[in-house]
């Protein structure tokens, strides 16, 4: 309902500390009636407001006016501004104004000097605005007499006080404010990971924000995101200034916060330079992560294979390489931006949620380990080649190479990367590549670097039947992480679809076995097993899986997440852990066998009553990723455990039974 905009003349009572109008009244209250020449003094313009009436904040938001007071101050007193209490939301559809109902106190700090001569008679010329279905101005005029004598409080001390607290204050964590297209957000850190509730922001001026505009509140591990719609008024504003309310669960307070927007392009680009760093340190420690060694172990190989070869052929093997692995990260990031921006749920290591990637990651493997055990790829034949050929192969095997590790690495970015990669996501899309680039380029660089100086891995042994020897272990690990996706799989689908992948997985293994025995000297036989070869392949990949299959029937005991089930033990103030996984996340299968289900933790759990509700990603589900996003992530692990007040810690991705028998013990 729109306002009714009814101007009446305020009237004035002289030599009074109260004023009386239809629907309001205003009193001059102080917390003492004597002072001392050099005291300070708290003096507050009381409104009490008629049920269902309010005023204004100092920004009204879309209606309205704040309170203005002219102070009539005898020699030798002045008077502050007036310190505003933290406003409230006022929806009059279909506006937002900010404001206050049913009563607040406006304070103002009075100084006093020595020029002060005694009895001290303080006025207020006061303006304000009241609104229900109509707004109506009012003015009055009201005063104390102030006498000279020590500071004895008065009967309104008490409820000075209390709306002082209601005071913003300087915001006490770091944050940092960035205006991207028409959104501006406020990140910040927190304390421990004691996440706020609620945050809303209150603009100070008109043309800041957008009033009527929903405020995002995003929680990451250890620090928050509030998106806010900028205003369409294009003001030029210097500074992005206004009070920030939080709701902990048992109390409102309000913060002041002030950054200044004329440079925040500047501390813009700081932030962006360190995450692009850290997204480089990232993809450095990535090297050592267990789901890659298989992989990265075959360029190893191939730099102690090739160390006799001119400089400058080993160097464009480790050109291609970090080309495919930085042209996948890129892919990958493209993959997420355009799914994400089109309202898709998705997040990093996405790749693995899908039957069907899986399943040719699985052929792959078996067909790298049978590779690697036989002379098919590695032997002499190869090596009869002309070297332009050899060069031109090498060169396509290291690129592919690149882009396999990266597919496979991918979901083990979490534990160091989930935060920053929420982040980036959140950036324009030029800064998400950028970041995304910095993460292929640390990942790749260990290789350039060999390429440029394979003398460095000078330690091994030089080429030779070690080689051999230590190519056909290697098939070893590459089987086993089949084995492991063979095993993520066996989550998304059935029995049956698993047979026919193992099915498959054969065909692919004795079509490589027959080019590999492919001797004869007989052109027909041989164009013969070729096609019988290609035969074999083709049906393989006939018979890939393209869709979930399982029932996904859960035991009785297990308490898989929903909204609701989390809501209903949050609403009965149970104590609950949330554990986000999945079958491919690496890291999350180590700290479920190194902390989530030892003996002493589980035992802490039930004498707690604490209830463990599991939140499995090995499938797409858009529930999961939108829960994943409230706290500013994009992938798993991710852990919360919920208080008996709602509020949810969030623990460190990487867990130890200590570190989290010290989380429970000090949850109430």
């Amino acid at each position: 309902m729109l306002l009714s905009w009814v101007f009446l003349n305020g009237q004035s009572l002289v030599s009074s500390e109260k004023f009386y109008a239809s629907d309001s009244e205003i009193t001059l209250i102080s917390e003492t009636y004597a002072i001392r020449k050099g005291d300070e003094i708290l003096i507050g313009i009381k409104f009490e407001l008629e049920e269902g009436w309010h005023t204004y904040w100092e920004n009204p938001g879309d209606a309205g006016e704040g309170a203005t007071i002219d102070w009539v101050l005898p020699k030798g007193l002045k008077a502050s501004e007036i310190l505003w209490p933290g406003p409230e939301r006022i929806p009059v559809d279909p506006l937002m104004t900010f404001g206050y109902n049913d009563e607040v106190v406006l304070l103002t700090r009075i100084t006093s000097d020595e020029e002060l001569t005694f009895p001290a008679k303080i006025q207020a010329n006061v303006s304000w605005f009241t609104c229900k279905d109509i707004c109506i101005p009012q003015e009055g005029n009201i005063d104390v007499v102030i006498q000279q004598g020590d500071f004895s409080s008065s009967i309104h001390s008490k409820e000075i006080r209390s709306y002082l607290n209601k005071v913003p204050t300087e915001f006490p964590q770091n944050y940092i404010v960035q205006k991207l297209d028409d959104k501006f957000f406020i990140q910040s850190d927190v304390d421990n990971g004691k996440h706020f509730q609620k945050v809303y922001f209150f603009p100070k001026v008109y043309g800041l924000t957008n009033f009527v505009k929903e405020q995002i509140y995003e929680k990451n591990q250890n620090s928050f995101v509030l998106e806010i719609e900028a205003s369409r008024v294009d003001l030029q504003m210097k500074s992005f200034e206004g009070v920030l309310e939080t709701y902990d669960g048992q109390k409102e307070r309000f913060y002041e916060i002030s950054y200044p927007l004329e440079t925040s392009a500047s501390d813009q680009n700081q932030s962006i330079i360190l995450l692009i760093i850290f997204a480089f340190l990232g993809g450095l420690i990535l090297n050592i992560m267990p789901c890659v060694f298989p992989i990265l172990s075959i360029k190893i190989l191939r730099f102690v294979e090739h160390s006799e070869n001119s400089s400058a052929q080993t160097y464009k093997f480790g050109i291609f390489y970090a080309l495919g692995s930085i042209l996948s990260f890129l892919l990958i990031a493209t993959a997420l931006i355009s799914l994400k921006s089109s309202g898709e749920n998705i997040g990093w290591g996405f790749q693995l949620q899908y039957p069907l990637v899986i399943s040719v990651l699985f052929y792959l493997f078996i067909a790298l380990g049978y590779m690697f055990m036989s002379d098919l790829v590695f032997g002499s034949r190869l090596g009869q080649l002309s070297s332009l050929a050899q060069v031109k192969n090498e060169s396509l095997e290291s690129f592919l190479t690149g882009v396999l590790a990266v597919v496979v690495a991918s979901p083990c970015t979490a534990p160091f990367m989930g935060s920053a990669i929420g982040f980036a996501l959140l950036q324009p899309s030029a800064n998400s590549f950028l970041i995304f680039f910095s993460l292929g380029l640390g990942f790749a660089l260990p290789y350039l670097i060999l390429s440029l100086k394979p003398s460095l891995l000078s330690f091994l042994p030089k080429p030779g039947q070690w080689m051999e020897t230590f190519k056909q272990f290697m098939a070893f690990p590459m089987w086993a992480s089949a084995l492991w996706l063979l095993w993520v799989l066996s989550g998304q689908v059935d029995s049956d679809t698993v047979l026919l992948v193992l099915i498959g997985g054969l065909a692919i293994s004795l079509a490589l076995w027959l080019l590999e025995k492919n001797t004869t000297s007989l052109s027909s036989i041989k164009w013969l097993i070729r096609l019988l070869a290609a035969l074999l392949i083709f049906i393989s990949l006939l018979i890939l899986p393209t869709e979930y299959s399982s029932d996904d029937q859960a035991n009785e005991n297990e308490l898989l997440f929903t909204e609701d089930l989390l809501q209903e033990y949050l609403d009965n103030k149970q104590l609950v852990f949330l554990n986000f996984t999945a079958d491919w996340c690496i890291t999350c299968k180590v700290n479920e066998r190194v902390a989530l289900k030892s003996t002493k933790v589980l035992a802490l759990m039930n004498a707690k009553n604490i209830k463990y509700i599991e939140a499995d990603w090995t499938r797409k589900d858009a529930v999961i990723a939108k829960k994943l996003e409230e706290y500013g992530r994009t992938g798993v692990p991710l852990y919360l455990l919920y208080s008996s007040k709602g509020e949810p810690i969030i623990l460190p991705e990487i867990l130890t039974e200590d570190i989290l028998l010290g989380f429970l013990n000090e949850l109430s």
